[in-house]
């Protein structure tokens, strides 16, 4: 994060402090200073017009290389565990919450996987809630 009075970025964007209102910056202007018609802006985003990404991608922007990796782990695990489920068709008795079940082994080890889903899912939800309720207030203060 950046301390107010500090350069935010490669635009030349300084953000204000509290209670300060940013000037605003007319069209065909940059924060250097006005640009005369035929003449490219100074700075690093040269040829692109004000407001518009210079088409460089900047640290932090978009999807982590660990969320793709993340997703390449669950995806061969899930395989996985398909096929494991599906190699074990054998009849076994079961003892769940008490009772005696006679049941096969792909059915008990896919009631598993789904139940670790569903419980994983609500530990994710959970986690969210407190983060969500910040971003609402923190909207409100903005808004009004």
């Amino acid at each position: 994060m950046t301390t107010p009075g500090q350069s935010a970025g490669s635009f030349g964007y300084i953000q204000p402090g509290p209670g300060q209102v940013p000037p605003p910056v007319a069209p065909g202007q940059v924060a250097s200073g006005p640009v005369a018609p035929g003449q490219v802006p100074a700075g690093p985003a040269q040829g692109v017009p004000p407001g518009r990404p210079s088409g460089k991608r900047k640290l932090g922007d978009g999807v982590s290389w660990v969320v793709y990796a993340a997703t390449v782990v669950v995806l061969v695990l899930a395989i996985l565990v398909v096929l494991f489920v599906t190699k074990n068709d054998q009849r076994v008795s079961i003892w769940l919450f008490g009772s005696r079940k006679y049941m096969s082994v792909a059915g008990a080890l896919g009631g598993a996987a789904l139940a670790g889903l569903v419980v994983g899912l609500l530990i994710g939800v959970i986690a969210q809630i407190p983060v969500r309720r910040k971003l609402r207030s923190a909207k409100r203060r903005l808004e009004g």
